[in-house]
């Protein structure tokens, strides 16, 4: 067999050095560091070790088990991310697993950060360097299980690992496939970003829809809370009514005209605050 980084193959002991051994497959010399042993030596035994290429470009040979080796795929941890390259993964050695910025979303908000987690394989580079690619389609898919109709306004975990022409795909911590519309979205998520959802939605298949919008009924409440708050930080009143126009309440309180009659109505309802010639008071106040 080829012997190329990203693989695990069987060599022979074929010497010993100050630094380590140098293993053989009877044509190509490898060295297995001294670091990367578990333990001596003897000279003809065989053994399974895993290739990669060191910091000087030269193929050698660890027998620490990677995480990810061969053609397997696996959720990998962020551990660096450098700012117009790319990023580095752990992969279980010492030699950490880079994934090309070719392979992350083109504005930078969206990639992930240290501590993240991506769905990887390996690849090689025209060099023949080895790189991290990311998962996403059948591999994952495959791995999914079908949501039951009962997770229907469930909360759920999971980790977003591909955005889609309008949201994000997850996979949630228990194997179902979940899609987050951008409409449904509250701020922006970063790939491998681990989120808590809502779901609003189960399919046919067993793929579910989901939210990181608060229930309508708390998402008044937390206006009312907005509207209260501004009115007694300007002496109970404000210049804003039910005839107000969506850019100047939205520029005020960042919600949607919809949202801000919806938090008039809960406050008037609770006699909390009145109207009068398109302002908005509090109760009692002149």
């Amino acid at each position: 067999m080829e012997l190329k980084p990203g693989l695990t193959a069987t060599l022979t002991v074929a010497r010993k050095a100050d630094f380590g051994y140098f293993l053989t497959d009877g044509k190509t010399d490898i060295l297995l560091h001294s670091r990367e042993t578990k333990g001596d030596l003897e000279i003809g035994s065989t053994l399974e070790v895993f290739l990669y290429l060191d910091h000087q470009n030269r193929l050698s040979a660890t027998m620490e088990t990677p995480i990810v080796k061969n053609d397997e795929f696996a959720w990998l941890e962020v551990i660096q991310v450098k700012k117009g390259h790319g990023v580095f993964l752990y992969n279980g050695i010492k030699r950490d697993l880079f994934v090309s910025m070719d392979e992350l979303p083109g504005d930078e908000i969206y990639w992930p950060i240290r501590g993240d987690k991506l769905p990887v394989s390996l690849d090689w580079d025209k060099k023949g360097r080895l790189m991290g690619v990311l998962v996403r389609g059948l591999p994952i898919e495959r791995l999914a299980e079908k949501a039951d109709p009962i997770v229907l306004n469930q909360d759920i975990s999971g980790t977003i690992y591909h955005y889609a022409d309008e949201g994000a795909l997850i996979f949630t911590d228990k194997s179902y496939l979940a899609f987050l519309h951008d409409d449904e979205m509250i701020g922006t998520y970063r790939i491998g970003e681990k989120i808590r959802a809502r779901v609003i939605y189960v399919r046919e298949d067993g793929r579910i829809n989901v939210t990181t919008k608060a229930l309508r009924s708390e998402r008044q409440k937390d206006d009312a809370a907005k509207l209260l708050e501004y009115l007694e930080a300007n002496n109970g009143s404000m210049p804003f009514g039910d005839k107000s126009s969506p850019e100047s309440i939205k520029a005020a309180f960042n919600i949607s005209k919809a949202s801000f009659k919806r938090a008039l109505g809960k406050l008037i309802k609770e006699g909390k605050i009145e109207q009068r010639h398109g302002w908005t008071y509090l109760k009692g106040q002149q």
